[in-house]
């Protein structure tokens, strides 16, 4: 605790206290009388200790001192807070994560984005599932590749499933009938003739040599059945790619002819030409269908017929217009005429004088 101070009034004069200029009075310590007087040290008057403000100048030196980069360093939180919402996981991502596909592409936050993701999700299940389906059984991948490419399910269950398999027969020794049919129709295969075919078999029951050629016909039998089953699939893929190469030459053609911009008069600017392309050949829905489907669904009856009627006259547009002209024109001139009066009218004296019998009739008249 600091010392207490007192005034010395031993030093104090009479003429001090007249004089306004003398010296202020001096303060002395008596470190004997402290614990007499400790009131006066705890008066609120007493001035603050000068070493208080000198310890407020080297705080604030110090603060002065300190870079101002500290203090924005300090104050950089909302960063922080726009990393940890970065790191916050999208709809998509957690989707991802549940589901268990990586689908690649962008899908918006939203409910269209959502719903595109979880339907493109949909295809890549249903394509393991179709897999898991055609490794088990080749067979069914086989036949819908084979109507995938429009062949005929007719043809195919002639060539793959026959009324007779001979990939399933067996031949017994004491089954004579059945290795002559089956001689019989290997020779026929060959294009024997009935006559050499029921010469041959009788040969070789006298030769008793029937069992052994049946045996070996119905192993040609087997492999033709297989032959001929993969020929009727392997034509159908070879059509289905000429069809693909059809229709991918007819596109070729129609945005060719589009990008001439003349279509039977009319005129298609530049700026129409792609969007009136991808609008006949872009699919639009899940279906497949165009937008130029959907358009032609929603057409009115009278719209179709009007369609149907360019059509019918050949697309001739120069007549078309011509005659939409005339009619507009007889309209106007039949307007005219019933809207003037009548010759009668204008002839003079025409509100007397003369029968009505003999009357000209006006020209609306005879219209």
């Amino acid at each position: 605790m600091a010392e207490k101070e007192k005034l010395d009034l031993s030093q104090v004069t009479f003429s001090n206290l007249l004089n306004d200029t003398a010296p202020a009075q001096v303060l002395e310590t008596d470190p004997a009388q402290e614990a007499e007087v400790p009131e006066v040290a705890e008066t609120p008057q007493d001035p603050v200790p000068e070493p208080a403000v000198e310890e407020t100048e080297q705080v604030a030196e110090t603060q002065a001192d300190e870079p101002i980069t500290e203090n924005t360093e300090d104050n950089s939180s909302p960063p922080e807070q726009d990393d940890t919402e970065d790191e916050s996981p999208s709809v998509i991502d957690v989707l991802r994560e549940k589901l268990g596909y990586e689908v690649h592409g962008n899908f918006s936050e939203d409910y269209d984005g959502v719903v595109q993701f979880t339907q493109t999700v949909a295809g890549e299940i249903a394509k393991e599932q179709l897999d898991s389906v055609f490794a088990n059984f080749p067979d069914v991948e086989e036949y819908l590749q084979y109507r995938y490419n429009g062949g005929d399910p007719k043809k195919y269950f002639q060539a793959s499933a026959p009324v007779v398999d001979y990939s399933n027969i067996q031949i017994q020794e004491d089954d004579v009938s059945t290795q002559r049919a089956i001689v019989q129709e290997h020779l026929r295969s060959m294009n024997f003739s009935e006559d050499e075919i029921n010469e041959t078999v009788q040969e070789y029951v006298d030769a008793g040599i029937l069992q052994r050629h049946a045996e070996r016909s119905l192993t040609k039998l087997a492999a033709q059945q297989e032959t001929q089953a993969k020929r009727v699939i392997e034509e159908q893929k070879q059509q289905a790619v000429q069809a693909q190469q059809q229709v991918q030459q007819q596109w070729q053609n129609i945005q060719q002819t589009i990008s001439q911009g003349n279509l039977r008069g009319f005129n298609v600017p530049e700026a129409d030409k792609s969007k009136f392309y991808s609008w006949m050949s872009e699919a639009r829905d899940n279906q497949g269908r165009t937008q130029r489907m959907i358009d032609q669904e929603s057409m009115d009856l009278e719209t179709q017929l009007a369609l149907e009627y360019l059509l019918y006259k050949k697309f001739d547009l120069a007549k078309l217009v011509q005659s939409k002209a005339a009619t507009a024109k007889a309209q106007n001139l039949k307007t005219r005429l019933q809207n003037s009066q009548p010759a009668s009218k204008r002839m003079k004296g025409g509100k007397g004088g003369g029968s009505t019998s003999n009357r000209l009739p006006s020209l609306s008249e005879l219209l």
